[in-house]
């Protein structure tokens, strides 16, 4: 059986939890039918559309707080009596302040984030990019979810499309306190190892490249010594050497692929890094000067 995509695992673990109040409930079922209004309304909508491993537990919902609704193969509708309720209800959504007029505890705002993402959310798989998108007809609407989410210190980037407007917000820290907000913790504790092993192998990967990086310059360097100082070798200067600068060309150009620190453990008797780095600077400054 092909696993879940990760929005559809939040929406799970969201649609599973059952509110404990009243309050709560009506929180989420606000959010539910609120984001479904069309833009030229100012009430909820009586219907909704959610995917369908949802279905089930959003009817739940629904008749623990009473409501009559029916469901069909898209569609959760509920009567036109509980329209009415609604808009008594949740009328306020819909007005310039509404977010004045609405309860400011964490439930609330929680509650009904749930049901919006629940009705019109979409979460990316966070193993290829941090982001969370809604789609909104109701201009009202969308500026309710713009104040209850900044409540969060969550920015979210406004984009109109065609017939509804794209909300959305793409950083980690973000996406996680979201998923979090809403109630989704499983989901966020998920989220967070996978994005503490992105942030590791982007480390490795960081620190292999500079490794890589560092010996491609080593050998790079080497190379462009190894070929003054054969240079120098094939010149008349090379009668004129010491023993011990002949010695450290021919350790040189005999083991092309050593670091300074092993040529200098390689010569008789043995010396220092910092003495054999003496060594072939002399010997590449004499090279220079056969130009």
């Amino acid at each position: 059986m092909e696993e879940a995509s990760f929005s559809v695992k939040i929406k799970l673990e969201l649609s599973r939890a059952r509110p404990k109040t009243m309050n709560a409930r009506q929180a989420v079922i606000a959010g539910l039918f609120c984001a479904a209004a069309k833009a030229d309304t100012a009430e909820p909508s009586l219907e909704i559309k959610v995917i369908p491993e949802i279905r089930e537990h959003v009817g739940a919902l629904l008749k623990d707080e009473g409501l009559v609704f029916g469901l069909d193969k898209e569609r959760i509708y509920v009567s036109a009596e509980s329209g009415e309720l609604f808009a008594r209800l949740y009328g306020q959504c819909f007005t310039e302040d509404g977010l004045k007029y609405l309860p400011e505890d964490h439930v609330f705002s929680e509650g009904f984030m749930r049901g919006v993402f629940l009705a019109s959310g979409y979460c990316s798989d966070p193993v290829k990019n941090y982001r969370i998108e809604f789609h909104l007809e109701n201009a009202a609407i969308v500026r309710l979810c713009e104040g209850m989410l900044a409540r969060w210190d969550i920015e979210p980037i406004l984009k109109d499309r065609d017939g509804f407007t794209a909300l959305y917000f793409k950083t980690g820290d973000m996406v996680s306190d979201f998923i979090g907000h809403v109630g989704a913790i499983n989901a966020m504790l998920e989220f967070e190892n996978i994005r503490a092993g992105k942030t590791v192998s982007g480390e490795v990967a960081r620190v292999m490249n500079c490794d890589n990086g560092n010996a491609r310059r080593l050998a790079d360097a080497a190379a462009s010594r190894n070929n003054l100082i054969k240079k120098l070798m094939k010149s008349p200067k090379a009668a004129k050497l010491t023993p011990e600068l002949k010695q450290a060309a021919e350790m040189a150009l005999g083991n092309p692929g050593a670091s300074i620190a092993e040529l200098g453990e390689m010569m008789d008797p043995p010396i220092g890094k910092s003495g054999m780095s003496h060594r072939l600077s002399k010997l590449t400054e004499l090279a220079k000067t056969l130009d």
